[in-house]
């Protein structure tokens, strides 16, 4: 029996440390009831906790966990709209605001099978030091910090998207224990996560000795980052939330998402200084190298084919999401497409093998026309006339389309040309709508990771969290000038050989606290666009003003029409949350519905408004 379940964990998990990607199989916890004694005699060596640990980061890549980092963080948000060609009624309902809890996108339990798999290893670590005289509580700790860290991702992803939910701390075997736990409120959830990282941050690894290990399992700038994410959601909880009682407030959280912001920028620059000095090209000066030069450029590289000359950008985009694993990367989720495919993408947003479009286009209020001055936070124009990533980002074919298919990811290279010359296409401001896009292809299947975080994300949380802590303009133009970094990475036509101010921000126009906070809300929907934080955002910037309207002015850019009802229907903070899954609710007797959904809710309620 204890060999039949070994092998059955085996046969699918492969060490991240060796530098491989994970593969999934059935979860080896369903097995059945007379296998349960098998699993309690399981746990008896090093290898034995090692693999339920790359268990856990198996799930993180599984599908059915893989399309809620869209679902959730993207579907209800200004990015996208449906293709045209999709009959997903689903969709269609999120999509309108119409949240039923019999939709199965409101499933949580594939994160809930993840924290299970996290808290097996919590729960038989210290058994392993004592049976594993090759494992010692020093080998133990950085695992701890590890699981620690996936769980409490995990509930960071279920309470931002359903405000109250339940914190698992406890192992379950799912034939031989019904999960019966009401939810915490979401300032519960939020206190339990950070306690819980703030207990692990100085045991999480450095480094694991190899690049994929690195940037796919949870290193200590894992940790800090995380924190920094979830200080920031809980500082503007509480600044929304004034008579919240707790131990720390609003500014007190900001300071702390600084804090965390500063050592993982602080960490990454002494690590990239480190890697330079032992390459030879930086020996000497390196107290100049700052954050900024951790920032990969968009560079420009002309090349031919047939009579068609070629502007490739060879920076950024390439390495960050067509290669993978860059110097920018603080957390990615491996695939390698052939253990593991990311067929969420060909679903939602384009599939490679034979071209069609997914479920999903980027909206044509972010791309449909570009703006001219950047430093007007147009209401319609997202995306600058010098900015590469709007052809980065999307699938641009010329200034008739209507559809633009999100190429993020999907892409290994992007290449941009105007016609047979160069002088008119990207160094001609001018003739930026005009220009075409070349995709080279990834090869089937797709083997996209997932990045979670990236220094882009760190560099403009501190930016937001300053904006909510100063209102002095030498720490309102600091928090300027991380934006700038990121503004300046993909608009570098901006800023050489022209007058600086001809396109470029201007630190005059965004000097006070809301301006430099609408300007980082801006940016961030520029850089991460298809990358599952849109809507993540835009509650968060809700909740800090512990009101939807000026949110509503954000999300209903992309809506014609059905705008009004769109604004009724989430007229209520309750209303940004989503609905329990009606299937959860039937199983776990402890769990009460979102009010503003109710359990069986019918799309017709607001449709007359």
């Amino acid at each position: 029996m204890k060999k039949k379940i070994k092998n059955i964990v085996l046969c699918s998990l492969v060490a991240l440390g060796a530098g491989a990607g994970l593969s999934s199989c059935e979860d080896y916890l369903t097995i059945t009831p007379s296998d349960r004694i098998v699993e309690e005699d399981f746990w008896e060596d090093k290898n034995d906790l090692q693999n339920v640990v790359n268990a856990c980061y198996a799930r993180l890549i599984k599908n059915d966990i893989l399309s809620k980092y869209i679902q959730w963080g993207e579907l209800r948000g200004d990015n996208f709209e449906k293709a045209t060609g999709s009959s997903s009624t689903d969709i269609t309902n999120v999509m309108n605001a119409n949240l039923l809890s019999t939709n199965g996108m409101f499933s949580w339990t594939a994160f809930y099978n993840a924290i299970n798999y996290c808290n097996k290893v919590l729960a038989h670590g210290e058994e392993i030091v004592q049976k594993d005289e090759s494992f010692s509580r020093g080998d133990w700790m950085p695992i701890r910090a590890e699981m620690m860290t996936i769980r409490a991702f995990c509930h960071y992803y279920l309470v931002r998207t359903f405000g109250e939910v339940p914190y698992v701390t406890f192992e379950y075997n799912n034939d031989s224990q019904d999960f019966q736990l009401g939810q915490s409120t979401q300032i519960q959830v939020l206190d339990s996560i950070i306690n819980d990282l703030e207990n692990v941050k100085g045991d999480a690894m450095n480094d694991y000795g190899n690049t994929v290990a690195n940037a796919g399992r949870v290193t200590k700038k894992t940790v800090y980052t995380l924190l920094a994410d979830v200080y920031l959601w809980r500082a503007s909880y509480k600044a929304g939330n004034q008579n919240i009682q707790g131990s720390t407030t609003a500014q007190q959280d900001y300071e702390k998402c600084v804090e965390c912001c500063d050592w993982v920028m602080d960490y990454m620059v002494e690590n990239y200084k480190k890697e330079l000095n032992k390459s030879g090209l930086m020996l000497g000066g390196m107290d100049d190298l700052s954050v900024e030069d951790l920032l990969i450029p968009d560079m420009e590289s002309t090349a031919s084919t047939g009579n068609m000359l070629l502007n490739q950008i060879i920076g950024s985009y390439d390495y960050v999401f067509g290669a993978g694993n860059s110097r920018e990367t603080i957390f990615e989720l491996q695939l390698d497409g052939t253990n593991n495919s990311n067929s969420m993408m060909g679903d939602y947003f384009y599939e490679i093998s034979d071209g069609s479009i997914g479920s999903l286009v980027c909206s044509s209020s972010l791309m449909g026309n570009v703006e001219t001055n950047p430093n007007t936070l147009s209401p319609s124009n997202i995306y600058t006339k010098t900015d590469y990533r709007r052809y980065e980002t999307a699938m641009y074919t010329g200034s008739d389309q209507t559809d633009f298919p999100l190429n993020k990811y999907i892409a290994r290279t992007v290449t941009q040309y105007n016609g047979t010359s160069i002088s008119s296409g990207m160094k001609d401001n001018s003739g930026a709508t005009a220009m075409r896009v070349v995709y080279a292809n990834k090869s089937v299947p797709l083997s996209s990771n997932w990045i979670v975080y990236r220094l882009s994300d760190v560099i403009l949380m501190k930016a937001e969290a300053m904006s909510q802590l100063y209102s002095d303009e030498a720490k309102l133009k600091e928090a300027f000038n991380l934006v700038r970094m990121i503004f300046k990475r993909s608009n570098p036509l901006a800023y050489e050989n022209r007058p600086a101010a001809a396109d470029s921000l201007d630190f005059n126009v965004f000097n006070t606290s809301e301006g430099i906070e609408n300007l980082v809300m801006q940016e961030r929907q520029r850089e991460f666009v298809g990358e599952g934080k849109r809507w993540f955002d835009l509650v968060r910037y809700a909740q800090r003003r512990n009101s939807t309207t000026d949110m509503l002015k954000l999300l209903t850019r992309k809506y014609g029409d059905n705008k009004k009802a769109i604004e009724a229907k989430l007229a209520t903070m309750l209303s940004l949350f989503s609905p329990i899954y009606t299937n959860e609710i039937k199983s776990n007797n402890l769990l009460h519905q979102n009010p503003v959904w109710g359990t069986e809710e019918s799309s017709s309620r607001t449709d007359n408004l």
